[in-house]
């Protein structure tokens, strides 16, 4: 059973410190939750590892963090999107009845401040009118966590979760509304959902509806609490020995680097190979962000392409321009190096 407590928070910060590097993934510059704690509970989540209680046992709803965060919002740049990513999902259960995350997006509007948002919620739909009003005004991307097409092994491992196919027609209405939309492939389950099938299904499901771009990451098992939950979890899908896991992460949080390696460059090659971009399309963010944060997430997306085919050398430099470019500190003649130059320079507005 989950306990709902509704608390008016005292003061803030609501909005995470301004990462000194942006977060290619999300686009952001800041990181927010709505709720604290997620009724779906998803036994992959990390956010267990934070939680001293069952993550999915209490909810705390605050009710005032809309007017809290419309005041927090006078200090931060237009051009820093902020990402509602945090840990817990905005349009839970709790959104049906509280509103929360509908208000903070009417803040977002109101500000003309840009947002991306992740979440299993159906509820969005709802809000597709306010979402619209700010995607033209700034900029509002929704995204869904997919990690399986296979309905066994999704009600295994996200079994509060609304089922994939309601996401996917989720994606297509926000689609068709002229929302952009993507996927996290988040997190890739070694044995589970890394497999040549489970890949190329969810490929074609999000190939059918559309969707403007795909990101993914890899199972995260920060502590040995959180590994021994995925054991419990891992022994209910699949029939597997212990020991491929300790071959794969070791006494490690992520898998090897020799795994991701190999699946980075099988993943892009198979994406692309349905023209459905990895990462999010510079189309979506062109001219809707700070120039330095436009600059930034092009180098950054540049080198996790350099990445997965193997130009370690190329990589390294991207992800240092970006840091650098991010922090306002650009260099001309450095970034001649790059082939993205050309569009560097519009972006940048750099002369010869």
């Amino acid at each position: 059973m989950t306990y709902y407590f509704r608390e008016n928070l005292l003061s803030g910060p609501i909005l995470s410190p301004r990462r000194p590097t942006i977060n290619e993934f999300f686009l952001s510059s800041y990181t927010m939750s709505i709720y604290v704690g997620c009724e779906m509970g998803c036994s992959y989540c990390d956010g267990w590892v934070y939680s001293p209680r069952p993550l999915n046992e209490t909810i705390h709803v605050p009710l005032n963090l809309p007017q809290l965060l419309a005041e927090e919002l006078t200090t931060v740049n237009r051009g820093d999107l902020i990402a509602i990513t945090a840990l817990s999902d905005p349009y839970q259960p709790a959104e049906q009845t509280y509103r929360i995350t509908r208000q903070v997006l009417q803040v977002f509007a109101d500000a003309e401040q840009p947002c991306l948002i992740l979440t299993k919620g159906l509820g969005i739909v709802d809000d597709i009118p306010l979402l619209q009003h700010m995607n033209e005004r700034s900029l509002a991307i929704v995204m869904t966590t997919l990690v399986t097409m296979d309905r066994q092994v999704a009600e295994r491992l996200e079994a509060k979760s609304p089922a994939t196919h309601l996401r996917l027609e989720m994606l297509a209405a926000l689609k068709r509304a002229g929302i952009p939309v993507g996927v996290a492939m988040v997190p890739i389950i070694p044995y589970v959902n890394d497999t040549i099938t489970a890949t190329r299904a969810l490929l074609r499901a999000c190939a059918e509806i559309g969707v403007d771009f795909v990101i993914w990451d890899y199972l995260n098992i920060p502590d040995e609490r959180h590994r021994m939950r995925i054991n419990e979890t891992l022994v209910r899908i699949v029939s597997y020995l212990p020991g491929y896991y300790r071959d794969i992460y070791g006494n490690e949080a992520l898998p090897n680097t020799q795994y991701r390696a190999e699946r980075d460059a099988e993943l892009l090659t198979r994406w692309d190979s349905m023209n459905i971009e990895a990462r999010a399309p510079h189309r979506l963010f062109a001219n809707r962000l700070n120039p330095c944060n436009e600059a930034a997430l092009l180098l950054k997306h540049m080198a996790f392409r350099d990445m997965a085919y193997g130009r370690m050398h190329m990589a390294a430099f991207h992800r240092q321009m970006a840091d650098q470019v991010y922090g306002g500190n650009i260099q001309p003649a450095l970034l001649e190096r790059s082939p993205l130059y050309a569009t560097l320079q519009q972006v940048l507005h750099l002369t010869n």
